[in-house]
């Protein structure tokens, strides 16, 4: 992938569209992920527990 990012780079993207299709690109491989493990049991449990610690961590 890094080379991908190089060669938008040199075509002439600006930091804020290689920035954009980073952002993208997690969301889609997040989304792909929850996807395949939402169905283990007790995940969506796990999931909310970890949500609320970390909401408290960083004061969100």
């Amino acid at each position: 992938m890094p080379g991908r990012f190089a060669a938008a780079k040199q075509a002439g993207a600006t930091e804020d569209e290689i920035s954009e299709t980073l952002y993208y690109a997690m969301r889609g491989a997040a989304r792909a992920t929850w996807s395949t493990i939402k169905y283990i049991p007790g995940v969506e449990d796990l999931n909310k527990e970890w949500k609320t610690k970390f909401e408290r961590r960083s004061g969100t």
